[in-house]
């Protein structure tokens, strides 16, 4: 007897395949030499994140994807902290 998937595991394999392949396509985009090459792959990725947030969105709306709510504070030291690395880069 074989079992059927529910909308909800379809969804969650949906999301769990978009965040493979935007790591592949990050990957490929990062490694290649040739410039419009990786202009493609970057168009692509791009598409790509597009699906997962869709997906993710949906997944989200249904209350089948749980986040937990973050603070103003929380998200402000998070973008100090990122914004520190980043000047530490340049």
């Amino acid at each position: 007897m074989t079992e059927k998937l529910s909308e909800r595991d379809i969804m969650s394999d949906c999301l769990t395949m978009q965040k493979h392949l935007t790591e592949a396509y990050n990957s490929a985009a990062n490694e290649t030499a040739h410039n419009l090459l990786r202009s493609d792959l970057i168009n692509i990725l791009t598409e790509e994140h597009q699906l997962q947030s869709s997906v993710f969105g949906a997944l989200d709306k249904r209350g089948w994807y749980r986040t937990r709510p973050v603070t103003r504070e929380a998200l402000s030291q998070v973008q100090s902290y990122f914004k520190s690395i980043q000047s530490r880069l340049q």
